[in-house]
């Protein structure tokens, strides 16, 4: 039997150290870190596991996605997956976790600000960032890879080296601060392409979310009951918080529904105007270019943290303004779980 593996600080390389059967393993000059690395090492030698202390976090990531798509809905693993492909493109595959710095997501989350021309030239798919609240949200899927990866379930890391390192904004996205003035709405309506604006107009008139709504078909439709039956894009979601079962079309949505049906009686009715489905990344990419890029819309007057998801808050205060003792109703026409 060999020597018991210890903890060494080695005055040599001024680093703490250790060999564990028979790899010597350099661990930093942070006691904290090296312990924590140096437990990990330990137990992935007891269970007879391969030892790669430092992986690219490409591979990380890859493993993470893996789960998001096992327990997690169809839009959450794409939203996932799109922004960590985008991540991983700026910073190189080679990259590995404990090269990570927080500069390296901040200097990410700058560049998708303002998409350099050669990003569109080479037609790679890069969302904007338009709100505090879409930044803190980008920040935390990288954040939840690399939590994920130290968990003592998976053990791929030893820790997270941004843990405390990256700053997320107030979740300004989700709240009253994005609801839509009547003068925006009136606003969009009227320089919006005619594809846009009808999404803006359904998701208004609704309070249904962005990423429903760009997945409903003609088939979802029940006149009959006035409603969308969306049970079935909802099928394989394991979470159900945010299960919806239907979508309630008051009378200003129907004729506008009834429309897009006769116009796409196939496949999702919300499309952009060459034709392709919406999404919820284009719906936004498209709000911002209204905004911030286009000549003739640039130049008027923008509030600031105005996004797409802000129509379905908008939705929501103008029925409880006009319906204060109903708010049962309204958690039903927004598809709530009720709590228990």
């Amino acid at each position: 039997m060999g020597r018991k593996p210890k903890l060494n600080w080695t005055e040599s390389l001024e680093q703490y150290t250790t060999t564990i059967d028979g790899v010597f393993h350099r661990l930093g000059i942070d006691k904290a870190i090296a312990e924590r690395e140096f437990h990990f090492l330990l137990n992935k030698a007891d269970l007879g596991e391969s030892v790669d202390k430092n992986p690219p976090f490409a591979e990380i990531a890859d493993q993470w996605l893996a789960q998001v798509k096992e327990n997690h809905a169809e839009d959450r693993y794409r939203l996932c997956k799109d922004r960590l492909e985008e991540f991983v493109r700026f910073i190189g595959l080679g990259v590995r976790v404990r090269d990570l710095r927080a500069s390296h997501v901040n200097r990410w989350i700058e560049s998708k600000k303002q998409p350099t021309l050669k990003e569109k030239v080479k037609g790679q798919r890069v969302t904007c960032i338009a709100s505090a609240g879409t930044e803190r949200n980008y920040k935390s899927i990288i954040l939840a890879v690399l939590n994920w990866a130290t968990k003592p379930k998976v053990r791929l890391i030893a820790s997270n080296p941004l843990r405390g390192m990256l700053e997320l904004p107030e979740g300004e996205a989700r709240g009253g601060g994005v609801v839509w003035e009547q003068r925006v709405y009136e606003q969009v309506l009227k320089v919006a392409n005619p594809a846009f604006a009808d999404v803006v107009r359904i998701l208004a008139m609704t309070g249904a979310r962005p990423s429903t709504v760009c997945r409903v078909e003609s088939r979802h439709y029940k006149p009959n009951l006035k409603i969308w039956d969306v049970q079935d894009l909802y099928k394989n979601r394991k979470h159900k918080n945010k299960y919806v079962r239907r979508i309630w079309l008051l009378p200003d949505a129907l004729e506008l529904v009834e429309k897009k049906n006769r116009e796409q009686p196939t496949g999702p009715i919300f499309r952009n105007a060459h034709g392709r489905p919406w999404t919820s990344d284009a719906l936004g990419v498209y709000l911002y270019q209204l905004q911030t890029k286009f000549k003739d819309t640039k130049i008027l007057e923008w509030p600031e943290n105005l996004c797409m998801y802000g129509l379905r808050h908008s939705f929501a205060t103008k029925f409880i303004v006009a319906h204060p003792d109903k708010l049962e109703y309204l958690r039903e026409l927004l598809g709530h779980k009720v709590l228990v």
